[in-house]
This record gives C-alpha cells, structure tokens and sequence, in this order.
C-alpha cells in the first residue's frame, strides 16, 4: 500500500470543544510541573475499530497472560467507523465515523458488553479523531472542515449534545493531544505542515495561540507524561520531530537530533513513564521502540518488533507489561510482552482475528 493511500486511510480521532474562544485564559505564571503517573492495574477489555466493516470487535483481556479472547462483534451504525474512545469512568464508549459525519455513542457494563446509545450524532464533515478534553468535553477533529467540534456527555445516559461553534485549525487535522497540566492542546495538521497550539480555559474552550511549522505530513502527536516535551511524526519523511514545550505560554521549539523510524511512522505512544517511545510503521509493517532521555527529551533508537500486515494503531497495557498493535490489511491484532527495562516488545502466541481493516485499538478497565 503506499504512502498515499496511507495519508487518504489515516485512523484520525476527534476532539470536541465547548465554548470555542480565542483567548481569554491565562496560565498560573508558576505551573506546576505533572507527575507521571505510575502504571496500575492490567485492562479488562480490548475494542477494536473496523474501517471497512463498520463493525467493533471486543475481547476479554486476560490479566495474568495479556492474552486476547473473542467476545462480540457489534456493528457501529456509521460508515468508515475508525476510531473508538472509553470515556475516563469507563462506563460509555464513542466511535468516530469518517464517511458518514457521524459519532457512534455505546453503553458498557461490568462485562464489557457494548450497547448502541440512540443513533449517531452529526459532527462536521470526514471527522477524523476524537478525544476527551481536561474538562470531560469530547472533542472532534473535522478533517475536511479543518475544524474542531465538541460534545457534552450526559453522566447518565452517555448521550451526546453539540456545543455551539468551533475552534478553526489548519488543513487536515489528525491528531490532537492535551498537555498533562490542561492548559494546553496540540494539533497535528497534514496537509499544512504544522502543529496548531491552543489554550484550553477552564470551561473546556480553546483558543488558538498559534501554529509552529513540522515536517513533511505530520499524522501523530504525543506529549511526556512530564509536560516538558512533545513527539510529531512524519508519514512523509519517516522523521520523528521533538520539541520543547514552554509551560507559560504553551510555545513549542524545536529540538535536535531528530529521530528516525520505519517507512511510514503513522503514530507514536509512549509509555505512562516517558521512559520509552513506540512508533508504528505503517508501510514498514514494524514498530520501532525508542528510549527517551528524561533531561533532553532526545529519542535514540533500540529495538524493532515485526507486526501484521499495514500496522494503523498502538495500544499500551495500563500495567505496561503488554502492547496490542491493529494490523490494518492482515485483519488482526498482533500482542506483545513488553520488557520494563529495555522497552523491547516480544510477540505473544499468534495475531487475533478482528473484523475488516482494524484502524484502532483501545483498552478499558
């Protein structure tokens, strides 16, 4: 598959906003710097997103052995369903639908059984991402529309309600992450080359503060568990770009060496440590495994693991002791060891089927 069909396929999340502003907020002129979290307990359940059979394959995940076992397939509602989320109590889950506009909103009990909640709601047009906000917003990235929307969720129900307005980003957001402390959001545009900063106030509204220039088609952002760096990969130029954030103002600056995957680097996970950077690519069929220094916030390679075929996403035990990887032309899902000191992933038993085109895999407690 090429790199072109890639940047048309990209599994993008969308973020929702409240209240879009351009400003407005300021940031303690004293942040306090976040601690990372330490990893807890294993997931419960493993969810799967299936582009091209608009369906969610759902699993068991056993705690003791990371393995994946069937459960259900249940299907989305919408059209080229890439993306699924769990809202932070665990008890709804949210598909983005690229084609048909649209947000899929489920129930979850105990078992991890998922039940559709009304039908899909409008976003904008070819939401790509989504994504929860520091306020519990659901944020969506309209990929077309080149903006941001958002969505309040009702505690009880799990249904969704559009905010009014929206925030505007540059051309062909597909990514967005938010800085630990929530000030901040980042959002990765393809098309123009730039990672698009916001300030995130207290209602959950963003206001744009500017655009810093990125490599050749970013399609991943993330950000160190301790505020202090930001991670962009480059689908085009096989890069990986690091940078400095500044904890005032949000400003990004770019370090140096950059780092180098795989072909095609599609998207970058780190660990709730910072100790480690995993990167999928997507043409190489790969994920590339860095450490990263604490101090510089600098990537040097280590290892490289084997995935299925056209690997789209990366999901992280909580405990950190297993990875799952969604293979999007091998229709299955590859599952790793991961080694604590060294970061390095080893394969555990054979791939688990999924449904057609598996673009996003997602873990729950």
């Amino acid at each position: 598959m090429s790199v072109c069909r890639f940047a048309r396929s990209l599994p993008v999340f969308v973020l929702p906003l409240v209240l879009f502003g351009c400003g407005g907020y300021s940031a303690p002129s004293t942040p306090v710097a976040p601690n990372p979290p330490a990893p807890n307990a294993s997931a419960r359940f493993a969810f799967v997103a299936n582009v091209a059979s608009n369906t969610l394959s759902t699993y068991a995940v056993d705690p003791q052995t990371g393995q994946l076992n069937p459960k259900d397939t249940v299907p989305t509602g919408g059209t080229n369903s890439r993306m699924i989320v769990v809202d932070p109590t665990g008890h709804f889950a949210y598909v983005v639908n690229n084609i048909s506009n649209d947000i899929s909103a489920f129930s979850m009990d105990t078992a991890g059984k998922l039940t559709p909640v009304g039908s899909p709601v409008p976003t904008g047009s070819g939401p790509r991402f989504v994504a929860f906000g520091p306020t519990g917003i659901l944020y969506v990235l309209n990929q077309f529309d080149n903006n941001i929307s958002g969505f309040s969720i009702n505690s009880t129900t799990g249904a969704l309600t559009p905010l009014s307005g929206t925030v505007s980003t540059d051309q062909a957001p597909v990514d967005i992450k938010f800085h630990p402390a929530g000030h901040f959001a980042y959002v990765a545009n393809f098309n123009s080359a730039d990672v698009t900063v916001y300030r995130v106030d207290a209602s959950g509204a963003l206001g744009l503060l500017g655009a810093t220039p990125t490599g050749l088609s970013p399609s991943s952002i993330a950000i160190h568990p301790s505020g202090k760096f930001l991670y962009v990969t480059q689908l085009g130029s096989r890069e990986i770009f690091t940078f400095s954030i500044d904890t005032n103002s949000g400003a990004l600056t770019q370090l140096t060496p950059r780092a180098v995957a795989g072909d095609a680097p599609f998207s970058i996970t780190l660990d709730s440590q910072g100790h480690f950077a995993y990167v999928i690519n997507a043409v190489a069929g790969s994920v590339s495994v860095f450490a990263v220094d604490a101090t510089t916030g600098l990537l040097t390679p280590t290892s490289s693991a084997p995935t299925g075929t056209n690997p789209f996403a990366f999901a992280l035990d909580p405990s950190g002791h297993f990875a799952y990887v969604a293979n999007f032309t091998s229709d299955n899902i590859t599952t790793f060891t991961v080694d604590s000191t060294t970061g390095s992933l080893t394969p555990l038993g054979t791939p688990v089927a999924a449904g057609t085109g598996p673009a996003w895999v997602t873990l729950a407690k």
